[in-house]
């Protein structure tokens, strides 16, 4: 069994491949394979590792690999709320400004903690408007080939004043009268909203997801829910993705601020923050190191699109997405690495373009273990039966075996590292690209490969 490799084997490579790869069901030409001892560098197995391949989510280790090199694990993305108004007997004088960030995880508790900042300032009453300044970013990246999937939260693009994943969160309950009403995060009061909801008479059903009995439709300004729940429902919460990013910011800042009894003019404008604003709120996000593990180990591509576009600010040329692009390829580079193969469109795997080496891949993952932010990265990485998108993969393995996983139309793949605590064993870099039409059913196949791999190491 795998999971006694770290007790009882010692691995030995030799320079030459030894490995008798089985690939099942997949063809050897649908297949890039890459590993390498960390600990002696040699390489123990490459199949078709040159090959230019698409590899869905994987790449997004590249842009931590970027972000943690050029960022560093304790970088954070500042969003101020500032004003040139003055504060007046609990009034601010006119508009104020929220400069966006582009900080990929900033959720509605954090606007409730900046707007609680305002009213500890005193403010009671913003007599002006909610003006968005939107120069962080002047292109938002692209992720060619997915116009279907535009209401999934999957495909919700990278913005400055990205707010919980522009994702409404509804909530049926029961009012005092006993009725099932909805509730939502942000408030909606402008929004009318219809609700033809029920309680089965089977109280016991379990509720395994709200999405599969409650139905959610916003059209024509109108938000409709219907099903049949059962009572195990009441008090859970599914998100719907229903509104511009800008008019998701500006509703969740305006209906919080009145919720709490603020006043505020209605509706917001698009500016840019006058100088000699004094700054009313702030908000630092959480250290890169903690954001890169929900990106990882949940295969989050807005982080992934937004942590991409930041690297773009580095450069001063006003083009976000080639200066990130450029970013990107300079700290890979810088670090030893060919990019030759490498073709990039957003840093998130989110793309039907983008093409890596299995080499390239394992090498970068080589460079990393021997980098100052190793543990950084590690971290990140979803653990074999354990957690992220590995959580149901891999249990007879255990959580030596840390890999991200990549799923796209035509794509599976998996890179990550084996890290046995056995000191007496070495660890692995692996990397398992497969590009096929028949690539969803092969996901059986590909997780035996990978054991195969694991065990006829442990037999060196």
């Amino acid at each position: 069994m795998l999971h006694r490799i770290a007790l009882c084997s010692v691995l030995i490579f030799s320079a030459q491949s030894v490995m008798a790869l089985n690939f099942g069901r997949m063809q050897p030409n649908e297949v890039s394979v890459y590993v390498q001892n960390l600990t002696t560098g040699k390489v123990i197995e490459s199949h078709r590792a040159d090959a230019a391949m698409n590899p869905a989510s994987t790449m997004k280790l590249v842009t931590t690999f970027a972000a943690l090199r050029a960022l560093g694990p304790d970088y954070r993305w500042v969003t101020p709320w500032q004003s040139p108004a003055a504060v007046v007997s609990g009034s601010l004088e006119g508009d104020i400004y929220w400069v966006g960030s582009g900080n990929p995880v900033l959720d509605q508790n954090d606007l409730l903690d900046m707007q609680a900042q305002l009213r500890e300032r005193g403010i009671n009453k913003i007599k002006g408007q909610l003006v968005l300044d939107r120069s962080r970013w002047n292109n938002q990246g692209s992720a060619h080939g997915f116009d279907g999937d535009s209401e999934e939260a999957f495909s919700t693009e990278p913005d400055p004043h990205m707010l919980a994943y522009k994702v409404v969160w509804a909530k049926p309950e029961r009012n005092i009268l006993g009725d099932v009403v909805v509730n939502t995060n942000p408030p909606l009061p402008g929004i009318e909203q219809s609700n033809t909801l029920s309680i089965r008479n089977s109280s016991r059903a379990a509720c395994t997801s709200l999405k599969n009995f409650m139905n959610a439709q916003y059209q024509n300004g109108s938000l409709m829910f219907s099903g049949s729940l059962p009572e195990s429902c009441l008090g859970q919460e599914m998100f719907i993705n229903m509104l511009e990013m800008q008019d998701f910011a500006s509703k969740s800042f305006i209906n919080h601020w009145r919720d709490k009894g603020g006043e505020i003019q209605n509706g917001y404008k698009v500016g840019k923050l006058p100088e000699r604003s004094v700054t009313l709120a702030i908000n630092r996000s959480k250290p890169l190191a903690e954001v890169m593990a929900d990106m990882n180990k949940n295969s989050n591509n807005v982080i992934a699109r937004s942590v991409f576009l930041t690297l773009g600010e580095h450069f001063s040329n006003n083009q976000t997405q080639y200066n990130a692009t450029a970013e990107v390829r300079r700290q890979l580079v810088e670090a030893g690495l060919d990019d030759e193969a490498l073709v990039l469109e957003n840093g998130s795997g989110l793309s039907r373009r983008e093409r890596m080496s299995a080499r390239m891949m394992g090498e970068m993952l080589k460079k990393t273990y021997q980098s100052p932010f190793k543990q950084a990265f590690i971290d990140s990485l979803p653990i074999a039966g354990t957690d992220g998108t590995l959580k149901s993969r891999f249990k007879q393995v255990g959580t030596a075996l840390r890999l991200k996983t990549g799923t796209l139309k035509n794509v599976r793949a998996l890179a990550g590292y084996w890290l046995p605590e056995n000191k007496q064993q070495h660890p692995l870099a692996l990397v398992v690209l497969v590009n096929s039409e028949r690539s969803g059913m092969y996901l059986p196949d590909l997780d035996k490969l990978v054991v195969g791999i694991l065990q006829d190491a442990e037999l060196q």
